[in-house]
């Protein structure tokens, strides 16, 4: 029997998945994982998740957290607390590196395989953060990388970065998955005099959005619609406020709702100052939707400039000249939606990307 267990990332409950509209996607991937593995077993850091469990199949077993203490303690304590099914697990898996020393306190004390997959590389984006994060983060991410039996990182730039950085070589390069039945083109049932921009994602520095605003401010005719919280959220607030913006902040929606809100957009946009393998810009084009991001890693591997997508510089003057040219110009607007959905379709259909992780576990066994 096949078994694999999955350590959600450090802190992350079923409740966090359903209260950020992620569950059912997340749910929908590892039910396809099922094609390969008898069974799955989420370790995660819930008291409370176990009433979940009707939202999944019966070989996928939720096992919660155990005992009320501070989850770095428990982070610890895991591979004590669910020995016997670790014990009987096949792989190891983790999502994300921030809590990945549990899968790798479980594969040494029991000796079992251990896949490392990670959506961004976190030393990548240390940019201002103090001097013992970075080296915290740095020791975190070698021990992981070193314990790992293999690596998944969602781009050619991460692989290229951690390779050298800590000298492996045992990486494999799986981007995100998209679903395209879901996330797919619908028809627009109302018509605006407004040009609607969206923006999906944390509203954290990183992200850029105070140039976002910056540029959006003498804009006539403009809506924009952010969807995600964080903490810049009182600073676009106050911008709103100053400048009398059309302006909507949505915190969370589920994910099901997205394809819709996505439809509704005249164009999503990214204006982010780095970046890992954006599931947000990938669901936009797989919507047909024409996506403006920056010119920067993370993204200008997905869009090819003025053919499937708009890239522009990080800051305002350029992100002003990309949302001009791309509402005035109707035909490059529709012509980069349509190619958007065909990359998507050929490059990152989720069954393939599956498959190919698949394919990994298999390769390892």
């Amino acid at each position: 029997m096949k078994i694999l267990t999955l350590f959600f990332t450090y802190g992350t409950s079923l409740e966090d998945w359903s209260k950020n509209g992620s569950l059912d996607r997340e749910i929908n991937i590892y039910k396809k994982f099922l094609n390969y593995f008898d069974k799955i077993y989420f370790i995660t850091y819930g008291m409370n998740d176990l009433r979940y469990a009707s939202k999944l199949p019966e070989n996928i077993i939720i096992l919660p957290k155990k005992i009320a203490t501070n989850n770095f303690l428990y982070s610890l304590l895991i591979p004590i607390l669910y020995r016997k099914e670790i014990t009987e697990s096949t792989w190891l898996k983790t999502n994300q590196m921030l809590g990945s020393w549990t899968a790798v306190l479980a594969k040494l004390f029991f000796r079992k395989k251990f896949a490392l997959r990670t959506g961004y590389t976190e030393s990548l984006s240390v940019v201002g953060k103090n001097f013992f994060r970075k080296k915290l983060i740095a020791f975190i991410e070698l021990l992981a990388y070193k314990s790992a039996n293999f690596s998944i990182v969602t781009s050619i730039h991460q692989k290229d970065y951690v390779a050298k950085k800590y000298n492996i070589t045992n990486i494999h390069v799986i981007p995100n998955g998209i679903d395209t039945e879901i996330f797919k083109p619908l028809e627009k049932k109302d018509a605006s005099t407004k040009t609607k921009l969206l923006f999906v994602g944390r509203l954290h520095p990183e992200k850029n959005l105070l140039n976002l605003i910056a540029a959006i401010k003498d804009l006539k005719n403009t809506k924009l619609t952010i969807i995600g919280k964080g903490e810049l959220k009182n600073d676009i607030l106050a911008l709103k406020g100053k400048f009398s913006l059309d302006l909507e902040i949505i915190e969370s929606v589920p994910n099901s709702e997205l394809p819709k809100i996505y439809n509704d957009a005249d164009i999503y946009i990214q204006p982010s100052l780095y970046e890992g393998n954006p599931k947000t810009i990938l669901e936009a084009m797989s919507c047909g939707l024409p996506v403006i991001a920056t010119d920067v890693s993370g993204i200008n591997t997905i869009i090819n400039h003025k053919k499937n997508g708009y890239l522009c510089k990080i800051d305002t003057p350029s992100i002003i000249n990309a949302i001009l040219e791309v509402v005035n110009n109707i035909a490059l607007r529709k012509s980069i939606g349509i190619a958007a959905r065909k990359y998507i379709e050929n490059n990152y259909a989720i069954d393939q990307i599956i498959n190919n992780e698949i394919n990994s576990y298999k390769k390892y066994l």
